[in-house]
């Protein structure tokens, strides 16, 4: 860390970042009222390719790119005991672009406006949210395989039933042609559809690259509840209705992701009616989408989970989607799968939110545009 002016405060500011913070894997910039470098730490100098002492005493927008404006709450304060954050495009020594995420805190007690600026690349940010949501849906996945286990039960007892009752009929010499077609029929259809089951299973648990393709709306639902469904009713008591509208048309998403992120609700439904039960709604629409740029556009896909649980309480309506938030016992849950599920809805320029039912319970609604 590097100082630049020997009166008290700043020897505070420096004993407190050299304790604290010199080996912080962030960057960190702590700024005066004036917005003057005091101090920068060794990660701060590796994003931007600079040297700790040549960015001791500089103005913050220095290292700004030069077609965008620091965010304000840098030179206008942050209120203290507040955050600020921001994704913005940073300058490095050698000119080239940094996109970063920045989180800003007021440094109160020391000097009235000094900030303390917490600067991650996004690569890193996109690499992290990668890793943890990888890692939240392999944490279901032993619930899942149980419940994917019964839904491939059904078609592989036909199969069987159906090569049994095959080779009855040709020790018995009473097979014709229709009744061979028909036992064929029935083989494939389910050996097609143990297949489809163990895909759906496959295509969720595999960390693949985000894949954006045209895809069936509906198709996104009825995949979540293969991997749900007999789980919920066997294990929670939970009974599922769906009513999907039939005419969607298809939609550019990635179908592996959205899948996550209505897993996510299912099992964020399902934990708000313990240990009772109750019932899940879902339904999926499509509705007008403001400011669309063109008729093909004009539309929005969406979808909603419903619960009959107990609802969401006011002073924690404003914290469900944030990261590590849950209300569930310590080891019972991991307070991602909101985080996870609005990320997921972001990264797709859509929007999710929840509200509380009029008759109990809480929807949560995901609303994406159809490109």
């Amino acid at each position: 860390m590097v100082d630049i002016n020997p009166d008290p405060a700043t020897q505070i500011y420096t004993q407190f970042s050299d304790r604290l913070m010199r080996h912080v894997a962030e960057g960190l910039l702590l700024l005066d009222d004036q917005g003057f470098v005091l101090s920068a730490n060794p990660a701060m100098a590796t994003i931007l390719g600079d040297d700790v002492l040549a960015m001791a005493g500089r103005h913050y927008r220095d290292f700004w790119a030069e077609s965008l404006l620091p965010p304000e709450e840098i030179a206008n304060g942050v209120a203290p005991g507040q955050q600020q954050r921001h994704e913005t495009v940073l300058r490095g020594a050698d000119g080239r672009a940094v996109p970063v995420s920045i989180t800003i805190t007021a440094m109160t007690g020391l000097n009235q406006n000094g900030r303390l600026l917490h600067i991650i690349p996004l690569a890193e940010v996109h690499r992290l949210n990668h890793a943890i949501s990888h890692a939240q849906r392999l944490a279901g996945v032993g619930i899942l395989t149980a419940s994917v286990a019964h839904e491939l039960n059904t078609p592989l007892s036909i199969i069987t039933a159906t090569c049994s009752n095959l080779l009855h009929e040709i020790d018995g010499n009473n097979l014709d042609a229709k009744q061979l077609a028909h036992y064929i029929k029935m083989v494939e259809q389910n050996a097609w559809r143990s297949a489809r089951i163990v895909g759906v299973l496959r295509n969720y648990t595999f960390d693949n690259a985000p894949y954006m393709a045209v895809t069936d709306w509906n198709m996104i639902i009825e995949d979540a509840l293969m991997l749900v469904r007999q789980q919920f009713k066997s294990d929670a008591n939970v009974q599922v209705a769906v009513d999907l509208q039939p005419d969607l048309k298809s939609i550019v998403c990635d179908h592996n992701r959205m899948t996550q992120v209505l897993i996510n609700l299912l099992t964020n439904a399902r934990d708000a009616m313990l240990p009772d039960g109750g019932e899940v709604r879902i339904a999926s629409w499509m509705q007008p989408l403001e400011d669309a740029d063109a008729e093909a556009d004009a539309k929005a896909f969406a979808f909603s989970v419903s619960d009959s649980g107990g609802g969401i309480a006011p002073e924690m309506a404003d914290k469900i989607f944030d990261p590590f938030f849950t209300t569930k016992p310590e080891g019972k849950g991991t307070g991602l799968g909101l985080f996870i599920a609005r990320q997921i809805v972001e990264q797709h320029h859509g929007r999710i939110f929840a509200q509380n039912n009029l008759n109990g319970g809480a929807t949560f609604t995901v609303i994406l545009p159809r490109r």
